[in-house]
């Protein structure tokens, strides 16, 4: 997980890049909502295929970004286009699973699973936010909460006592309870099994 983290982070400075675009509303459109697009993409296609799918939405978004008239409207567009995208990549694959083709082809936009992973994107998206918030360490605590490590795995890890992991992870959802409304806080306790 942190490993395709990482090349998503340098594959998305290589997109920013491309765009050199001066539109600060498309820049933080694009900060905001590569990595939650990444991750829809990658449930539906194969890891290496996220990067260029990714690219693809990112520059039909930004070809008609004018037209959108705010974020919301790109924004559906934006989950739109990828699932459309990733049929589309699907449709070319003699090896892909029928499986994934057969629920992707059934899956309308208001179909309730494709707003379920709409939904949970966007959820991880808002929670990602409020996480990088936090200190360094207190950050890479929560992360690695998210991951599935306890307290002592966490702690041996980042070579600090197990004290010292629930002292830091106490303080972080003091603070995340500030960043966020109660129904995110639950939801983040829940994902890391705290509940």
């Amino acid at each position: 997980m942190i490993r395709w983290q990482k090349i998503v982070f340098l594959f998305h400075e290589r997109v920013l890049h491309m765009f050199k675009t001066e539109n600060r509303d498309f820049k933080f459109f694009f900060e905001s909502y590569f990595i939650p697009v990444c991750q829809f993409i990658k449930r539906y296609s194969g890891e290496e295929e996220v990067y260029d799918i990714a690219q693809e939405v990112f520059v039909k978004v930004y070809e008609r970004w004018e037209e959108f008239g705010g974020m919301e409207n790109a924004k559906a567009f934006l989950y739109t286009a990828a699932r459309n995208l990733c049929l589309d990549w699907l449709k070319h694959q003699k090896a892909a699973s029928n499986y994934c083709l057969e629920h992707l082809q059934q899956e309308s936009v208001d179909d309730p699973v494709f707003l379920k992973e709409v939904t949970r994107q966007e959820t991880f998206r808002i929670l990602h936010i409020a996480i990088n918030r936090l200190p360094s360490q207190s950050r890479q605590i929560i992360l690695l909460g998210m991951e599935g490590l306890n307290n002592a795995e966490i702690g041996k890890r980042l070579g600090v006592s197990v004290n010292t992991v629930k002292t830091l992870k106490k303080n972080a959802y003091a603070a995340l309870r500030q960043f966020l409304s109660k129904e995110y806080l639950v939801l983040l306790l829940f994902l890391l099994g705290d509940v």
